[in-house]
């Protein structure tokens, strides 16, 4: 073990004094380059010519290569790849570069401002400043100077300096639903001055700004998710209202977040067994199992609760937002909203399963 670990820590100090160009360039020489055109083989008169095969011809250059990208002026590095880790998000590459496309059920205008504020916030995050923006349609950073890390990623030695300037297209489709981010390299300079880089280059850098941002809006759905679990599982007021066309309905004192995730487990000790759910609905399709009823309320019976009254049938709880507080009403398997009296009789079950914590 510890000769293992004496080779590795050798190989990275090897790999740490190789220069910048080194760490971009085929290993070994390039004797190669000296070499001429190979003659064509001559057949002696009488011999029976060699069939030819052209199987391993090196292809013709196109009429737009670079005829200098020869020996150590090649970067044989592998092109970068975008990593689509953002929810609800999913990559698309063409030669014009790579783009992420984001899905929503929002419209546009609610769209458009939910990933313009997570782009600004991106951006200040990460200190990387706005020279120029307009909502909606573009964002420009200010000139970026190279960090340790970024460095470290493309082989830069600690003295390199390197700054770049990016761009974030956004555009939202008129009906919403659809959004299109892309970014691209507006500015490279290397130790002070402005060098303009090849089509594979320019690519490796816009698309380490674009994974950058990617990690940073699934880190924040992360961060989210979590304060969403812990508040759910605090308890939450609730009473009696009405909904948006005046039908009785239980208005809870939360966030539409927070309160879907307690419905999950709220509705089982109620004596519903969830079928399925549908969060873009706001709608979980439960069927009421008075004998599951009876088995949670044994689990529970120190809480005096009372348990429903309600046939063993299929019913679908929605959960609509309403600012600062949620909106829960309850349709059977008709799609008619239970009566006003029902849910006066079901009220106080309901009122004292959603006060209870860390349920």
């Amino acid at each position: 073990m510890r000769k293992v670990s004496v080779a590795i820590c050798c190989s990275l100090i090897l790999s740490g004094c190789s220069s910048f160009s080194e760490r971009h360039q085929a290993s070994g020489d390039f004797e190669y380059l000296k070499q001429g055109q190979q003659s064509p083989l001559v057949i002696p008169q009488g011999l029976t010519p060699i069939a030819e095969n052209h199987q391993y011809d090196i292809p013709k250059l196109g009429a737009t290569a670079n005829v200098q990208l020869v020996g150590s002026k090649l970067d044989i590095r592998a092109p970068s790849q975008v990593m689509a880790l953002a929810p609800d998000s999913l990559l698309v590459e063409d030669k014009a570069g790579a783009i992420i496309i984001f899905e929503s059920f929002k419209n546009a205008e609610a769209f458009e401002a939910e990933l313009w504020a997570q782009l600004n916030q991106f951006v200040t995050d990460k200190n990387y400043g706005v020279s120029m923006s307009q909502q909606g349609s573009s964002l420009t950073t200010r000139q970026i100077e190279s960090d340790p890390f970024f460095k470290l990623v493309f082989g830069l030695e600690d003295d390199y300096s390197l700054s770049q300037q990016f761009q974030f297209n956004l555009s939202v489709e008129p009906q919403g639903h659809k959004a299109t981010l892309a970014v691209s390299l507006a500015n490279h300079q290397e130790q002070g001055s402005e060098v303009e880089l090849n089509m594979f280059a320019q690519r490796r850098y816009e698309t380490r700004m674009l994974n950058l941002m990617l990690s940073h809006l699934l880190q924040q759905e992360q961060l989210a998710n979590i304060s969403t679990r812990e508040l759910a599982t605090k308890g939450m007021g609730l009473e009696l209202g009405f909904d948006s066309v005046q039908s009785t309905a239980y208005i809870v004192q939360s966030s539409f977040e927070p309160a879907w995730e307690k419905l999950a487990s709220v509705l089982p000790k109620l004596g519903f067994i969830v079928e399925d759910r549908d969060k873009t609905l706001g709608t979980y399709f439960v069927t009421f199992d008075q004998a599951d009823n009876g088995f949670w309320g044994s689990l529970f019976s120190s809480d005096n609760i009372t348990p429903l009254d309600l046939e063993q049938e299929s019913y679908q709880v929605k959960l609509e937002k309403s600012g600062a507080q949620s909106i829960l009403t309850i349709s059977d398997q008709a799609g008619e909203k239970l009566s006003q009296e029902k849910m006066l009789e079901m009220s106080n079950t309901f009122k004292a399963i959603f006060a209870q914590n860390q349920l």
